[in-house]
């Protein structure tokens, strides 16, 4: 995504600034990561830069009123076993968002 000396930039970062920023995006638009599909990209770059292992975020709104205190930040690393699973379902067209969201977070889509 970026060239190494970009990513030297950013390593001065915390991944709690990071998440700041996570969540004032989320805060600003809750569809964020489908209107602006770049800018979740690079928020999703500058995660993996401080939590490698991290594979996946969810930036949860709980009111929509532009206040980035009002979003919650989660962050996980599922296993190597996880992933391929979900993979083998999605190439054989069975994977959905409730799927994911139950194998990722343990809980059912609304």
């Amino acid at each position: 995504m970026m060239q190494p000396l970009d990513a030297e930039r950013f390593t001065a970062l915390s991944i709690e600034y990071i998440a700041q920023l996570g969540k004032e995006m989320f805060a600003e638009d809750a569809f964020a990561h489908r209107q602006n599909p770049e800018r979740a990209r690079r928020l999703a770059y500058l995660i993996h830069l401080k939590m490698p292992r991290v594979n996946a975020a969810q930036f949860f709104v709980t009111a929509a009123n532009g206040n980035p205190g009002n979003v919650d930040a989660s962050f996980k690393s599922l296993n190597e076993m996880a992933m391929g699973m979900m993979f083998d379902q999605q190439k054989r067209g069975q994977l959905d968002a409730q799927k994911v969201d139950h194998a990722v977070w343990h809980r059912m889509a609304a």
